[in-house]
Order: C-alpha cells, then sequence, then structure tokens
C-alpha cells in the first residue's frame, strides 16, 4: 500500500489508558520561581528528569505506533521544553544525569530503526528563517540548529528522510514577481547559515493562507532557487492548506494530484512526509476530530502525517474493517494521467523542464529558453 499514516506529537490512546504519559515541561517563570525556592541544582535535575521522562514517553509512543500499524510519527517538540529554546540560557550538557539522558535519546533511535517508524519534526509558527527582525532569525538557526542535533544524536540520516518541516511563517512585502525572487534569495542566503545537516533535512511547507500557495511555493523555492542557487528546496504538501489556499495556472486551478505528484519529485526518491487533515467544515482551519475517510492513494509511496484532533484514534479508526474501500492503483493512475493532460504547463512539465533547461523570468511569468519537449 502507497498510503502510510502518520501520528503527530501524542499518543491519544496511551493518554488515556495512563493520564501520566504526557510530555513534561517547565515554563521559564516556573524554572525562575523552583531556582529562587530551591536553588540552580534542583531546577536542573528537574529539567532533566522532565526530558527523561519526555524520552521515554516517545520510545513508548514508537513502539505503540509498530504495534497499530502506524508508519511514522512526528516527534513531539516538547521532549526538551526550555532547553530547546535559544532564549533560554541553559544548554542542554549543564543538565546533570548526562549519561542516563544520553542512553534514553539513543534509545530513541534503536526503537525508530528497529521497529521501523520514521520520525520527523515540525518547529511551531514563531520559528522563521526570514523577517524583518533579525534576532529572531538568528533565534530561529539555532533553534533548527538544536533539532538537528537531536536528530543526530538518534542516529538518523543526514538528508530528509528525517525531516525538519518548517512554514515559511512570513510574507514577500508586496505581491509581485520581482518581491519574490528577492524573498527566495533572501530566504536561501539565511539558509545557508544553518549547520550542514540542518540544511539536509529542511523542507518547506505550502501555507494555509497568503503568497505561499502550492504553486508559488514551488515556483520561487524550488524552481527559481533551483535556477539561481542550483538548490531547489524539498516541499512538504498540506491538503487542508491547498484547499484554503488554492493555486492556479494562468488561471486554470491547479487539481490536487497534480500539487501530489510535484511536490513528490522534490524529494528526489525520498518517501515523502506530507500532512493530511480535513476542517470541522468546508472552509474551516480548525481541525476535525478524524477524517471522513481514508486518505488516497495517488500512485506514490507518501507517509501521511495525520493532522486531526483524535490523534491515534482516528488513525486506527481509518485502517479498521469497516473503513470505505481505497480505490485501485490502476485506476488511480488512470485518472492521474487524464488530470495531468488537462493542465497546460502543468507541475511535473515545470519540474521536469527546470532539470534540462535554463529557465529565465519574464513578467511574472516562467518561460523556458530550450529543450522543451
Amino acid at each position: 500500500m502507497n498510503t502510510k499514516y502518520g501520528l503527530i506529537g501524542y499518543s491519544k490512546i496511551l493518554k488515556e489508558e495512563n493520564p501520566s504519559d504526557i510530555f513534561k515541561g517547565l515554563s521559564r517563570k516556573q524554572y525562575g520561581s523552583l531556582v529562587s525556592e530551591e536553588g540552580e541544582e534542583s531546577a536542573l535535575e528537574r529539567l532533566s528528569q522532565d526530558i527523561l521522562h519526555n524520552l521515554e514517553l516517545t520510545v513508548s509512543i514508537l513502539d505503540f505506533c509498530r504495534l497499530n500499524h502506524i508508519d511514522h510519527y512526528r516527534l513531539n517538540t516538547s521532549i526538551f521544553g526550555i532547553v530547546a529554546n535559544p532564549s533560554f540560557d541553559i544548554e542542554f550538557s549543564d543538565l546533570p544525569n548526562q549519561a542516563e539522558l544520553n542512553d534514553a535519546i539513543r534509545e530513541v533511535g534503536r526503537t525508530s530503526i528497529t521497529k521501523s517508524v520514521s520520525i520527523s519534526l515540525q518547529p511551531d509558527k514563531f520559528c522563521k528563517l526570514i523577517d524583518t527582525d533579525q534576532s529572531l532569525v538568528e533565534s530561529s538557526v539555532k533553534e533548527l540548529n538544536f533539532y538537528s542535533w537531536f536528530l543526530d544524536k538518534i542516529g538518523a540520516q543526514e538528508n530528509i528522510s528525517s525531516p525538519i518541516s518548517l512554514h515559511l511563517n512570513c510574507q514577500p512585502p508586496t505581491e509581485d514577481h520581482d518581491a519574490y525572487c528577492d524573498f527566495a534569495d533572501r530566504f536561501y542566503e539565511n539558509f545557508l547559515t544553518l549547520d550542514k545537516n540542518t540544511q539536509k533535512r529542511l523542507v518547506l511547507k505550502n501555507a494555509e493562507s497568503g503568497t505561499w500557495s502550492a504553486f508559488n511555493l514551488f515556483k520561487y523555492l524550488h524552481v527559481y532557487c533551483y535556477e539561481e542557487h542550483d538548490f531547489g528546496f524539498p516541499l512538504a504538501y498540506n491538503n487542508l492548506f491547498d484547499e484554503l489556499n488554492p493555486s492556479d495556472i494562468k488561471g486554470a486551478a491547479v487539481e490536487q494530484q497534480v500539487n501530489v505528484g510535484a511536490f513528490h519529485e522534490t524529494w528526489h526518491g525520498v518517501v515523502p512526509v506530507f500532512t493530511w487533515s480535513e476542517g470541522i467544515e468546508p472552509g474551516s482551519r480548525k481541525h476535525a476530530a478524524e477524517l471522513s475517510e481514508p486518505i488516497p492513494d495517488f500512485g506514490y509511496q507518501i507517509k501521511w502525517e495525520v493532522d486531526v484532533t483524535d490523534k491515534d484514534i482516528a488513525i486506527i479508526k481509518l485502517m479498521g474493517p469497516d473503513a470505505p474501500s481505497r480505490i485501485s492503483a490502476e485506476e488511480l493512475a488512470m485518472m492521474a494521467r487524464k488530470k495531468y493532460s488537462k493542465v497546460e504547463n502543468n507541475y511535473n512539465a515545470l519540474y521536469e523542464a527546470a532539470r534540462r533547461t535554463n529557465i529565465v523570468s519574464q513578467g511574472g511569468d516562467v518561460k523556458f529558453t530550450g529543450g522543451q519537449d
């Protein structure tokens, strides 16, 4: 089966079975109070124990995923709590019980590998590689490097098989071609300040509103950057955001399977990690409790992080015996071929041409200088 399901953040089933199976952490204010009341040594010990608990819980979630045929898990960014916050002046190496913590980190990696549950990370919306506030950018670079350090520590490969997914979380100053190109150039410059392993893991996601629809993200952060900087960013698709912020090419709506196919190609053979969700009603950003039907098989192997409020409960329902039948691979392939042929200058043609030819940008359109089919 091409469609693989992924859990995000935590297991609702484990939490209901044992209410202590939650990610723990001190806020900055709580940590400060603990230092004042009991001293810094005691506060660091508490931080260390919370992180140890969170790492052990992560192992339990990975085990749970394998037992329930869930093939992917997006790690909870609460594992390290305030220690992962660049503005908090405590390094991981400052924590006591280093041997115990490092053993727990290695166990996360061993479990992920031996149970064949792949992993990913996604920071929150305040993590920005481009912004008018340069201090925020510098802080975000440190945060992304911290997450990549953790992936290194657990033995994850130094590539997008364990991706760090990022929304751009920022808009160009104006809505025009030159502004988009300038934005992409500046984003790429900031991208180069990341550690090398972080660069190798970063993927970009389409946004729910604003400039960075699936098409614009593909056009400027993949195709344009490929031509100008010899590097096209890998792209992670979010179906709900594509619905809320749709794409068009010369006035023609870009259909879902075209977007999926184009984004899939940017991973260059690595099985991509995308996100699938539903709103509580049409046009709503608020996530539904569960999906109304299984995720379609688009003819590609894809790991879909299921972004609904019922978490693993919803995923297990999808894989149950009463789940609606999936469309056959043969039927889907035939449908996809027809859809692709309908769209002029579709993503696959755009992508393939970007690989084979030089591209020049004129008046906001991408035009090819030679070698077209």
